[in-house]
Parts: structure tokens; sequence; C-alpha cells
């Protein structure tokens, strides 16, 4: 297996591959919110913060591709590689129950440490300096992001 973080990539694969992470992101933060109306309203609105969270990173990503001139590199939440269906692995769309939140909440909290990990060997691979604030700044906020899912679990397990 290739290690990413020997190579250095071109910046319009840094942004597409940031981007691409985000507006997954930003579709599972969605369909959380919505997912957790009907059983936990503050998981809800802690998911529609974290979306909104997403909608500002992947903001900045394009304006940082904009300045590149790589605005076509940066994926939108409306793009067909970013767009999640509905129906995730559970097989339902509503939680119902304390035991479908665990679930979500270690789906969430996994993907959010994996688009970390991805985040950081970016920010590695970096070889243009004018990505290295938006790669940081975009690794610092993933990290926040997987603490704040982690506080999330933490806090339905002593519930549980």
């Amino acid at each position: 297996m290739i290690d990413i973080q020997t190579l250095t990539l071109l910046p319009q694969d840094q942004l597409m591959l940031a981007s691409t992470a985000e507006s997954r992101a930003l579709h599972r933060y969605r369909r959380l919110a919505l997912s957790f109306l009907t059983y936990s309203t503050a998981l809800s609105r802690q998911m529609a913060e974290l979306g909104i969270a997403c909608e500002q990173r992947l903001e900045t990503l394009r304006e940082a591709a904009n300045d590149l001139g790589l605005g076509a590199c940066v994926d939108g939440p409306e793009h067909p590689r970013a767009r999640p269906t509905l129906v995730d692995s559970r097989g339902s769309f509503f939680i119902v129950d304390g035991e479908l939140i665990d679930q979500a909440l270690q789906q969430a909290l996994a993907a959010s440490l994996e688009t970390h990990r991805l985040a950081r060997r970016l920010l590695g691979a970096n070889g243009t300096p004018e990505l290295e604030r938006p790669l940081r700044d975009y690794t610092y906020h993933k990290q926040l992001e997987s603490g704040v899912l982690m506080h999330c679990y933490a806090a339905h397990q002593q519930l549980s």
C-alpha cells in the first residue's frame, strides 16, 4: 500500500480529496440531525451544528481553490461522489432507541476519525505554500469535530 505521506500531491488532488470527504461529512451530519429528531433534540442540534461547520470548511476550501485557479476541483455537496443515500447501514432512517444512538454515534465517530487522519496526511503531503494554512485549519477543525463526537458518545454512554 502506498503511504500518502510519502507523496507530494498536486494541489488539485488535495483539494478534491478534502472537499469530497467534507461533502460526505456534511451529508452524514444532515442525515444524523434528522435521524436524531425523534429521540434526542440535543443530539439533533449538535449534528446540525457539525453540518454547518462542514459547510463553512467547504467554503474555505472553495476559496483556496479559486485563489489557485482550481475552483473546479472542489466538490460541492451536490456532487454525485459526495451524495450518500438517506437509508444507511441500519436499514432505517429514524433513531428510535438508545442502541441505535450508540451505533450511529460510533459510526459517526469512526468516520470523523478517518477524515481527521486523511486531513493530517494531506497536510503532511502538501507541497503548495498557498494550501498550507487552509489544510492546517482543516486538520485542526477535523480534530475538534472528532472531539465533539467523542464527547457526545461519552455523554450518551453515561446516560445509558
